[in-house]
């Protein structure tokens, strides 16, 4: 009984410490904000350009860019692993060839480009389009 006493106390003594140390060290990647959805893959990819299906972002359609009547009208922030991407309000070519984070929110979906321009495919982040919360609906 003394034996098994003293392990359950030798348990506490690790667990608390440890808990504490998770619980301080966790990061969570999920950005916050008054709408968020997760880009689902598989994307369709052109160059450096990654498209998220227009059906994952029904719910952030009405905050899209109009090319014609407000070209940066759209306040959606696209998020890779819980980091903003951008620049926003680019177009598909400059998305395409240059990449590096460069974003835009149509009403035809989401055209990204990673960070570093790996494929979101494989590169094993999550990729996020979030309505921040300062922003009220139109």
């Amino acid at each position: 009984m003394v034996r098994f006493s003293a392990a359950v106390a030798a348990l506490f003594v690790l667990y608390f410490p440890l808990a504490a140390w998770v619980d301080h060290s966790y990061v969570n990647l999920v950005p916050r904000g008054k709408i968020v959805v997760r880009l689902v893959k598989p994307f369709e990819t052109y160059a450096y350009a990654n498209l998220s299906s227009p059906e994952t972002l029904n719910r952030l359609s009405q905050w899209a860019d109009d090319e014609k009547a407000d070209p940066q009208r759209s306040p959606i922030i696209i998020y890779e692993d819980g980091v903003p991407l951008g620049p926003g309000h680019n177009s598909f070519a400059d998305i395409a060839k240059l990449g590096a984070g460069r974003f835009s929110h149509w009403r035809m979906g989401v055209v990204f480009s990673a960070s570093d321009n790996s494929n979101p495919n494989t590169n094993g982040r999550n990729y996020w389009a979030v309505l921040p919360d300062e922003h009220s609906r139109h």
